[in-house]
């Protein structure tokens, strides 16, 4: 079985979307009745439904990684400055939770995420500007992924490019992932 990263979603986004740009009008025979707009138009719903299944694979994949920084980082007890950044959220969120008596990584386990990005955000207050941005434009592209794993119920917020995600990625393995 194959597993999935954050190159190899990248990669096959890049190839279905060739895909798409290669389909001739050979390939819309059922759509005999359909003039060349209509088929443009096809083609351009394909791409917008692969840019988002795309990017909610890839937010799913660095929610997990998060995650699991998150938890690891509490159940070792590192002494880095990101992890005291995490022990002191899950300390306030034990007790608002009224959770003391529960080891951190277990009372902490179903912290919200956002509140996870802005504990990042707080910690590189002052260390790193420009990651403080990301931290906060990355905890919005969860927007869109929580619309999109929920049902789009509601008005589609804005749609991350799968790139720009891979880009977060790289910068949260740089100042987070890889300590």
């Amino acid at each position: 079985m194959r597993e999935f990263t954050y190159e190899s979603l990248l990669d096959d986004y890049a190839l279905v979307q060739q895909g798409v740009k290669g389909l001739g009008d050979e390939h819309f025979e059922h759509f005999e009745f359909t003039s060349q707009k209509e088929r443009d138009e096809f083609r351009a719903e394909l791409f917008d439904e692969i840019r988002k299944d795309y990017a909610f694979k890839l937010l799913t994949l660095l929610e997990a990684d998060v995650r699991k920084d998150f938890l690891v980082s509490l159940r070792s007890r590192r002494r880095d400055g990101v992890s005291r950044a995490y022990r002191n959220l899950c300390e306030v969120y034990r007790r608002e939770t009224r959770q003391v008596d529960k080891q951190a990584a277990q009372a902490c386990r179903r912290i919200a995420l956002g509140r996870i990005f802005d504990s990042l955000r707080d910690y590189f207050r002052g260390r790193d500007a420009e990651f403080r941005r990301v931290c906060s434009e990355t905890k919005g592209y969860f927007g869109f992924r929580n619309w999109y794993a929920h049902g789009r119920a509601r008005e589609m917020p804005v749609v991350p490019d799968p790139e720009d995600i891979y880009v977060v990625y790289e910068q949260f393995w740089e100042k987070v992932l890889d300590r």
